[in-house]
């Protein structure tokens, strides 16, 4: 059967964003609707060319009165048509009071979760959704006006990761039309002129009003939505760019902003904030930006995570509590907090100090208002390019008496030199190296 000219353009969409491959399995989310049923029927008529299989998948929210009718229709049509689905029911209402969530927040996590868990059991390399434009529109509506960013803009996406959506850039009439003129069943969902959920207030009362303002409001919203397409691919190569600045060090996500602007700057602190699983809100990047000409700063960005500036670099971590004290004896290997020594014979690494004595050596964090030979250890630090960030938890080598070493920054001339009965204490591993050696050309010799 030849394609009308609404199946055709769909097929373009996926040949031309490579959406689908041949021999890839693809699953249709499938409510029943007039958007996935269309989606379902295109797909159908389209996988001989794409030589791809078709499933369907549909969860029972157990929200609606009507939610059974929902899936017996989608389960009997399935049957009818010869395609494989994958029906289940899930509490949504008693899964958002346990936790506290809105109906629509919890029902779309249930409704992911239960896509991607068939799509992972079933070895299905896709899963299609039907969203069209004008959802495209009322989405970007939506995370505008509850306050967003480049991310609300480029919220949905033809291609992300294993799922699709075919119909992205095509606008509700049309697909109206296509299922009118092929007389596709479908059901309605009567929540969907509920305006006590928000979706449906900007649906039923927002956009009629812009379309007042601009008749056309898809493809406006269409070309919105392809510039923050473009701005996050802009985004994505300077993450690549920089992407030897950005060091994971223990607990950390640390980066080197030398010599870049406020915009590189800003979304490195969103993408390393990102990696630590902290979506950074309005007021936080604004807070950012207020301090970047300053020199050191901590914000804390949740309980346990905050961000801190020390010179050039940003550090995005996990707080934790620190070891103070740590007592080094016989030749062995020592771990404080999440630096690693060793007590040898030896000498094993570029940073290590001779031991003349083991008694009352130990290895501990540097005191408040400490100073060196009269000099305060925060100036040697400084000197040092130690970023304030670090700089409670340099360890400090003591003997019975005095500082005998703080790597990177100090080492007493009295133990530089190796005696008879000598032993070394290697500094082998830490996890911010990274960091201080990529400003060590830059120190002053501390003696």
């Amino acid at each position: 059967m030849p394609l009308d000219e609404f199946e055709f353009s769909v097929l373009k969409t996926i040949q031309t964003h490579h959406l689908i491959f041949p021999g890839h399995k693809v699953l249709v989310a499938l409510s029943g609707g007039m958007d996935s049923m269309s989606l379902l029927n295109i797909l159908l008529k389209l996988r001989q060319k794409l030589n791809c299989e078709i499933f369907a998948a549909h969860l029972n929210h157990m929200i609606r009165e009507n939610a059974i009718r929902d899936e017996q229709f989608v389960y009997s049509y399935c049957k009818k048509a010869g395609v494989k689905i994958f029906v289940e029911r899930f509490d949504v209402p008693k899964f958002c009071a346990d936790r506290k969530i809105g109906i629509e927040e919890g029902a779309r996590a249930a409704r992911y979760t239960f896509l991607n868990r068939i799509a992972h059991e079933n070895g299905i390399d896709l899963i299609a959704l039907a969203h069209n434009l004008n959802d495209l529109v009322e989405t970007i509506l939506y995370r505008i006006v509850r306050g967003t960013g480049l991310s609300g803009i480029v919220c949905m996406k033809l291609k992300d990761e294993n799922k699709i959506r075919p119909l992205l850039y095509f606008k509700r009439e049309q697909i109206e039309a296509y299922i009118k003129r092929n007389n596709i069943p479908y059901v309605q969902d009567e929540t969907n002129f509920n305006l006590k959920y928000s979706r449906n207030y900007i649906r039923h009362r927002i956009v009629p009003a812009l379309k007042l303002l601009n008749s056309d409001l898809e493809n406006a919203f269409s070309q919105v939505h392809f510039s923050g397409m473009m701005l996050e691919n802009h985004v994505k190569r300077l993450i690549k760019k920089y992407s030897e600045r950005i060091f994971r060090c223990g607990k950390r996500i640390i980066f080197d902003s030398k010599d870049m602007d406020e915009f590189e700057i800003i979304e490195l602190v969103k993408y390393c904030a990102g990696q630590m699983n902290v979506d950074l809100n309005y007021r936080q990047i604004q807070l950012v930006v207020s301090k970047l000409n300053e020199n050191s700063w901590s914000i804390d960005l949740s309980e346990d995570i905050a961000i801190k500036k020390g010179f050039d670099f940003f550090s995005i971590e996990k707080k934790c509590k620190f070891m103070n004290i740590l007592k080094v004896g016989k030749p062995g290997v020592y771990k404080f907090n999440d630096w690693t020594f060793e007590l040898s014979s030896e000498v094993k690494s570029n940073e290590y100090v001779f031991i003349h004595d083991q008694g009352g050596v130990c290895i501990r964090k540097r005191k408040a208002g400490e100073k060196i030979a009269g000099v305060k250890m925060k100036d040697m630090m400084i000197d040092s390019k130690i970023p304030a960030f670090l700089r409670d938890e340099m360890p400090v080598v003591c003997t019975i008496d005095r500082i005998i070493w703080v790597p990177y920054v100090y080492v007493d001339r009295c133990f530089k030199e190796r005696k008879e009965d000598s032993l070394v204490l290697n500094l082998l591993q830490n996890p911010y190296s990274c960091i201080l050696e990529l400003r060590k050309d830059e120190r002053r010799k501390m003696v």
